[in-house]
Order: C-alpha cells, then sequence, then structure tokens
C-alpha cells in the first residue's frame, strides 16, 4: 500500500475546549484522515504565560525539524485573531522559508476580523499581510468572513470558503423537563466581548421576569459578572455553570431545549452546530457565517445583535411555544446533514491535492 502523503495542522491542542480545538478535532476524524496522515502541532495548551510560550517556541523547532526531514509538502495553519495572528503568521513565513505548500485557515467572523485589522499598527498589519501573500491558499469557514478577509488585509486572491463540519452525536433520548419548564444552555461564558454575555444578561433579566417556564443554564470561559450574580440570586431559574469538560457541555447538550448565542461577532461556530447536531432549537444573533446555516423560522430563530428585547422576545416565544421548538429542531437536524464531514473533507482534499 502506497504511503499516505503527510499533512502538518498547525493549530491548538485538540484535547482542550474551544471551538478551534473543536474544529480541528473533527478534521481529525473525518475521511481525511483515510487518504492523509494528519500529524497536529499544537502552538497553543493552557493560558499560563510562560508556558504557552514555551509551547510555541517547541512548535516552531518542530515545525524546522518536520520540514527539513521531507516528512511532507503541505502545512495546514489553523488561526484566529489577536494573539493567534501573531503566533501563526510566523508560523506561514517560516513554512514558505523551509520550502513548504502553507494553507492558511481563518476560524474568525467577520466582526472580529476587521475590527482586530481596525486595532493594529503598520508593523503589524505589514506582517499579517505578509503571511496572506505567501499563503498558497487562504481559507474562511463563511462567506462574510472571507469578504472580511479580502477587505481588512488587502488579498488579492481567492479567499475560499471551507465551514466547520458539524460534528456525528451518537443517539440519544432526552431526559423529560421537570413539568412545564423549558431548558435552555449558553455556552459563551463572560471571558470575550464578541459572544456578547452582557447582551444575554440583559436578555434573560426581562426574559425571565415574563416567562416562569425558562430554565437557563449559562456556562463558558471566565467569572461571573455582578449583573449576572445579582440575577442568579433573583431568580431560581437561572444557573452558573462555569467552564464545562467537553463531556460535561455534551451532558447539557443532550439535556437542554434550546440553545442561544447572542454573539456580536463568529465565524461558522462549532458551538452552534454542535448544538444543531443535539437536535436543540436555537436562537442566535445575525452576525458572521450564522444567518449561512440557519434559515429563519425553519432550522432556527435569528435576532439583530446588541439587541436584548428581541433576545429575550425570541426565547419567550420559544417557552411558550412547543410545537416550535420540535418543528426548529427537526430543522436543525435536517440542517446539519448538509454540513457532514465527508463534504468539508471533500473541499480540503481538493485543496490539498492542488498544493502536492
Amino acid at each position: 500500500m502506497p504511503e499516505r502523503p503527510r499533512i502538518l495542522q498547525i493549530g491548538p491542542d485538540p484535547a482542550i475546549g474551544g471551538g478551534m480545538a473543536a474544529a480541528l478535532r473533527g478534521l481529525l476524524e473525518s475521511p481525511l484522515s483515510e487518504r492523509y496522515e494528519l500529524e497536529v502541532l499544537p502552538t497553543y495548551r493552557g493560558a499560563e504565560p510562560l508556558a504557552r510560550l514555551a509551547v510555541y517556541c517547541g512548535a516552531l523547532a518542530r515545525l524546522v525539524a518536520w520540514s527539513l526531514r521531507g516528512r511532507g509538502r503541505v502545512v495546514h495553519v489553523h488561526a484566529t485573531v489577536r494573539g493567534s495572528m501573531y503566533r501563526k503568521s510566523v508560523c506561514v513565513l517560516a513554512a514558505k522559508a523551509l520550502r513548504r505548500r502553507v494553507v492558511l485557515h481563518v476560524h474568525s467572523g467577520a466582526g472580529d476580523i476587521a475590527q482586530f485589522a481596525q486595532s493594529r499598527g503598520a508593523l503589524s498589519l505589514r506582517l499579517f499581510g505578509a503571511a496572506f501573500a505567501a499563503a498558497d491558499a487562504v481559507l474562511a469557514v463563511s462567506g462574510a468572513s472571507a469578504e472580511a478577509l479580502r477587505r481588512s488585509y488587502g488579498i488579492g486572491g481567492e479567499v475560499a470558503v471551507v465551514p466547520n463540519a458539524a460534528p456525528v452525536v451518537p443517539p440519544f433520548t432526552r431526559e423529560p423537563a421537570p413539568a412545564g419548564a423549558v431548558r435552555v444552555a449558553y455556552l459563551g461564558g463572560f471571558a470575550n466581548p464578541a459572544k456578547g454575555g452582557d447582551v444575554m444578561l440583559e436578555a434573560l433579566a426581562l426574559a425571565l421576569a415574563r416567562e416562569p417556564r425558562l430554565r437557563v443554564t449559562m456556562a463558558g470561559p471566565g467569572e461571573l459578572p455582578p449583573r449576572g450574580a445579582e440575577l442568579l440570586a433573583a431568580h431560581a431559574g437561572l444557573e452558573w455553570a462555569g467552564w464545562l469538560a467537553p463531556a460535561e457541555k455534551d451532558a447539557l447538550l443532550r439535556r437542554a431545549d434550546a440553545f442561544v448565542m447572542p454573539s456580536r461577532s463568529e465565524g461558522l461556530p462549532m458551538a452552534l452546530l454542535e448544538a444543531m447536531a443535539h437536535g436543540m432549537a436555537v436562537v442566535a444573533t445575525r452576525v458572521g457565517g450564522i444567518p449561512e446555516v440557519v434559515d429563519p423560522g425553519v432550522d432556527g430563530l435569528l435576532v439583530p445583535s446588541e439587541d436584548p428585547e428581541a433576545l429575550a422576545d425570541a426565547l419567550c416565544q420559544l417557552a411558550a411555544d412547543p410545537q416550535m421548538r420540535e418543528r426548529l429542531s427537526a430543522g436543525a437536524l435536517r440542517r446539519v446533514e448538509t454540513l457532514d464531514a465527508v463534504e468539508v473533507a471533500a473541499r480540503l482534499d481538493a485543496i490539498y491535492a492542488s498544493l502536492g
């Protein structure tokens, strides 16, 4: 049997939490693993600064060794904005200097991409521009993100759209809710303002006062803000779970009836795809790649970002209408069937083949 081509995947440790790590895990479990030998080179693992620096420096050394030994021809670099863009730009330029073919895959949303570029100085923009120009293929996870990359960094060539694949969820039976209760999950936490946690809290203040059937579990990175603590003390139907391990998150998704995503910016969020794959009714904001996978009234509800009143109305609407929840749940399951790993793997396979 001929040896499979090796593809080096550079990104976060797939074992940690976060959307990009989940997307990378999906690639490793996809049909790509049958055609290629996918090797992972983590550049990020944990939040402690010195440990992060050590992991990154070690990754650069391993990239050099992998390239000089001729282990493979193609390097697939996964990036977001902020620190990730600096780290991955250096990886792209190093890989090109070592005569590798490079795929630069940006997982951030359009709003984050534009805002980050606008906040950077000339030297930073020159570094990022050099990385985009050096890459043999530039990918985004949604059409909106692709357009933001072209505008923000002056990319003249193609930015291909390769969406994240929806995960495969083993069959399960959702446990019955307490009489009359409607269980809602929010996973965005409060560490990243782009996730809209502050908007979520204001929407909950309105929704919980109007709809006693709501039972909301908030989870994710960061600390619960004072406003959240006030609501927690005032409403028995509200819970703060903090950071959840993957098994704990999956258990929440199997238990909850609805999923809420009040983000200000998203690419194509893995958390949304996971919720839809669990057959949850979705309420999300009309940002980034979300409208590319959620058809309002068919497989979810969409509301404007920065609008707690609209978000509260949508949550109350779901709580009051079990038939709507069932319809949106069925629509979500149908929608994720069109975003399976086979389709995404085929797109990447074509890109890898063109670079080999």
